[in-house]
Parts: structure tokens; C-alpha cells; sequence
């Protein structure tokens, strides 16, 4: 999701607050990422996360628990306008994605958008199909190795590399994060190539402010940085660092 030939910026929020959704909806996000597989959130909070967000410019994003229809199509009933979902390793699960996202003919899922239709407006049902975001989650070995095959897949707008959990499928330890194997660079590498010659969008999270620009230069168009959890924490440590000398 290129905007304006720049890459979209945004940040996962894994605490259950309104408020906290909000002052990082109006921080100046392309979008925020609700993220219901790591941190607080669930199916019983997500609604009011995304109500708060609805008020700020920022586009609502949920990365859903898993890739279940349950999951997928109740978060963009209460108004998710792009979802993440990981662990997508083939092209049969990709296409799960998109049977759960779009309506028949093209798809699976149930008509009941409670709150989608009141942010999306009434037109909901003749656009959704262009204007829900899909991306799905490559963060392992067999990923990699069908990356092309699932990103082939009509309906999926590109993908969002986990560079922990792919490093850690590759062989490698998560102790050492947020350096990552040079073998999980390379296949980084790979998947931003193949997504590139699909004319699809790659995505990754970032770990820090200096992997972000690194991901910006290699080509990743969708990049969240952090999360709010991480933020609040490095910052209260580089205030106590600098008072306490």
C-alpha cells in the first residue's frame, strides 16, 4: 500500500485502550495495527479499538489470532479496513484468506457488517472487495519456499514478512533480537523480490527506527515500527538512563 509513492508507516498496538489507540491514531500513522495475535487484545475488545481509531485519520488494520473465518470476518464486521493474518505457508491457505474476506461468488463470508457498514458507508458490499486490505503473513521456511504461489493468488494484496518468527523457523534463536540471522536477511530479501515482480505489496515490522529505514531502502512498501508497548518502554528507560547518568 504505497500512498502518494511513499511507504505507509504504522505501528501494532497490543494494549487493550481506547485511549491509547486513539493518541496513536492522531500521531500521524498511515494505519495502526490492532493486534489480536501478541498482547491484550481479543474478540471482546476489538470493537471499542476500533471505534476509538474511527475517529482519528489513521486506517483501521487488525492482525487477526489466525487464519480462521471466525476470526477474519467477525474483525471486519466491526469495521477492520485491512487484515493481517499469519502463518499463511501455502497457496490453499491464501486462498482460505480470500474466501473468508470476499462475498459469494468470489468468496465465503456471511453478510452481517454491524458496524462495517457504518464506517464503510452503504456502498459496503459493492466495494469491499477493493478496498479491504489483505495481507498474509510469510514468516517461515515453507512460506518462503511458496512465496510466489501465494502471492500469486487473486485477491491477496501482497504480504507482511514476521522476521522473528521466520528467523527462528530458519534455525536461528529470537535471543539475540532484534539482529537477525544474515540466512533470514536473505530470505527477506527473496520475499520483498517476489513480491515485487507480483506487483504486490510487501510488508514487514520493523524492530527499531534504524531497521525501519533499513526495510524502507530494500523495498518494503507497508512497514509497522514497533509497537506501543516497545515505545512506552524504550522511552521511559532512555529518561531514567539519561537522569541517572
Amino acid at each position: 500500500m504505497a500512498i502518494a509513492g511513499r511507504t505507509a508507516l504504522g505501528t501494532m498496538c497490543n494494549a487493550a485502550s481506547p485511549l491509547i489507540g486513539e493518541w496513536l491514531g492522531h500521531s500521524g500513522y498511515d494505519f495502526i495495527v490492532v493486534d489480536l495475535q501478541h498482547g491484550e487484545n481479543n474478540l471482546d475488545t476489538v470493537q471499542m479499538m476500533l471505534q476509538a481509531l474511527s475517529s482519528t485519520p489513521a486506517t483501521p488494520v487488525v492482525r487477526v489470532p489466525a487464519n480462521i473465518p471466525t476470526y477474519i470476518q467477525r474483525v471486519l464486521d466491526l469495521g477492520a479496513y485491512g487484515i493481517i493474518v499469519p502463518l499463511v505457508n501455502t497457496r490453499e491457505e491464501a486462498e482460505a484468506v480470500v474466501s473468508s474476506v470476499r462475498y459469494a461468488p468470489r468468496g465465503t463470508r456471511s453478510w452481517g457488517p454491524v458496524r462495517g457498514a457504518i464506517y464503510g458507508g452503504p456502498d459496503y458490499f459493492a466495494n469491499a472487495s477493493d478496498t479491504l486490505l489483505t495481507l498474509v503473513m510469510l514468516e517461515s521456511a515453507q512460506a518462503l519456499a511458496n512465496a510466489k504461489a501465494i502471492l500469486a493468488v487473486d485477491g491477496i494484496d501482497g504480504c507482511f514478512v514476521g522476521p522473528a518468527d521466520l528467523n527462528i523457523s530458519l534455525g536461528h534463536s529470537p535471543d539475540a533480537l532484534p539482529s537477525i540471522h544474515q540466512e533470514t536477511e536473505d530470505a527477506i530479501q527473496v520475499i520483498v523480490d517476489t513480491a515485487r515482480k507480483a506487483d504486490k505489496i510487501a510488508g514487514v515490522h520493523a524492530f527499531s527506527l534504524d531497521d525501519a529505514k533499513k526495510r524502507i531502502k530494500q523495498g518494503f512498501r507497508f512497514l509497522t515500527v514497533m509497537a506501543e508497548t516497545r515505545m512506552i518502554r524504550s522511552g521511559a528507560t532512555q529518561v531514567l538512563s539519561e537522569l541517572r547518568g
